[in-house]
């Protein structure tokens, strides 16, 4: 072992400008592959976070094939989701997100703010499972009621507790808002958004066919029982009582219903009204293979560099041979030098991924840049850069020395 890395500090030393170019080479190219496979990962599990996504269903109209839309009326949704048994809980949100001005009273002052706030109805929490931090799962069963994400209740009343506290609207119309719960953060590759949940008036819209604003979900017992559940409510509801006698369902003049799993949502293209986060599985196909494209290339550019280098170090192989120096020992130098070179690259690529989290540059990627957020990633990444040591140390250490 003192022999494999006395020779790989001696090369350092003898062959510098070499040896920065491969670091810097290696690094750049873990760079790129660790900023593409974020923003993969952050798609490819967006709302896979949420307990028992699989069975969470958004419905959605389809208009034959004039397309689709993702908004529904509120009579339309209610009598959904008391259609069948498999349902176990519906719920809907506004489709548009608002962004009222309140007041919060502490001490005898008042300190305004700005936040985004999402009208919905109770069921919310029955179909989405919030980590509840303070309150309960019926924090919204009341109206006026409303629940906080834990990093903006920390922003409002520091360590203070926020439930029973009070966001006063200054415009006299609206009434007082009080806090009923704190709930965990969401992840950033989520639809639901880390924002004020306001419990909706229950009498808004309630019977009103015709107020098409709002996006509806269910959650079924099993994901299986989805076209059951379909065939079942067209074969009930009685559709033409309120869309007309010449009403049929998938005609082509007329509508028929769609359920996509929570997960799926964020794949779904060309529905109208659809203001939900959006990204293409072809192109995280075509990002995924350029990262390992990338470290391929840097690959073979580190292979043809060190191959590059075996002329200049004949001698001293030469040298080694003569001095009682095994073929083993020496290919086996090579290739804990093409390791090391490859990790301590590796290691200085998490430093300069860690220095963009900061910078303008983080606004590139999606997702997280925090080494803390990626570790599974980081883990892997750290393991490719062994394999590709080896891999492009294997030639150069092959038997042609």
């Amino acid at each position: 072992m003192k022999t494999i890395l006395r020779n790989f500090f001696s090369v350092l030393r003898r062959f510098k400008a070499a040896s920065v170019l491969n670091v810097l080479g290696l690094s750049i190219a873990f760079v790129a592959f660790m900023l593409i496979m974020m923003q993969v990962n952050y798609d490819y599990t967006f709302d896979c976070s949420h307990r028992n996504a699989d069975a969470i269903f958004r419905v959605d109209i389809v208009h034959g094939s004039k397309g689709s839309q993702a908004i529904i009326c509120r009579p339309f949704a209610r009598a959904f989701t008391e259609s069948s048994p498999h349902i176990k809980g519906g719920c809907l949100l506004n489709a548009w997100v608002g962004s009222p001005f309140f007041y919060v009273e502490q001490n005898g002052q008042r300190t305004g703010y700005r936040e985004n706030a999402w009208e919905v109805t109770p069921g919310l929490l029955d179909v989405i499972h919030f980590d509840m931090l303070e309150g309960t799962a019926q924090a919204l069963d009341e109206p006026g009621s409303v629940i906080l994400p834990e990093s903006m209740a920390k922003k409002i009343f520091g360590n203070e507790t926020a439930v029973g506290k009070q966001l006063i609207a200054p415009n006299v119309e609206m009434n007082v808002q009080i806090i009923k719960g704190v709930y965990k953060d969401f992840p950033r590759n989520s639809a639901l958004q880390n924002v004020i949940y306001v419990a909706m008036n229950p009498k808004e819209n309630y019977d009103n066919w015709g107020n098409w604003n709002y996006f509806f979900f269910v959650r079924l017992d099993d994901p299986a029982n989805k076209e059951n559940v379909l065939d079942n409510f067209k074969s009930n509801f009685n559709a033409k009582e309120v869309f007309g006698n010449e009403f049929e369902w998938g005609g082509e003049e007329s509508f028929d219903l769609r359920l996509t799993s929570l997960p799926d949502v964020h794949f779904l293209n060309n529905v109208d009204f659809d203001s939900m986060p959006k990204a293409s599985r072809q192109t995280l196909l075509v990002l995924f293979s350029i990262a390992f494209v990338i470290i391929i290339i840097a690959g073979i550019n580190f292979t043809n560099f060190s191959t590059a280098l075996t002329p200049m170090r004949i001698k001293s192989i030469n040298t080694q041979k003569v001095l009682g120096g095994s073929d083993n020992t020496l290919r086996c130098a090579m290739l804990v030098e093409a390791v090391a070179i490859c990790l301590f690259s590796f290691i200085l690529s998490l430093f300069i991924v860690k220095g963009m989290a900061n910078t303008w540059l983080a606004d590139m990627v999606s997702g997280e840049l925090s080494l803390k957020a990626n570790i599974p990633l980081l883990i892997g990444a750290g393991v490719l850069a062994a394999l590709t040591g080896l891999l492009a140390g294997a030639y150069p250490a092959s038997p042609q020395d």
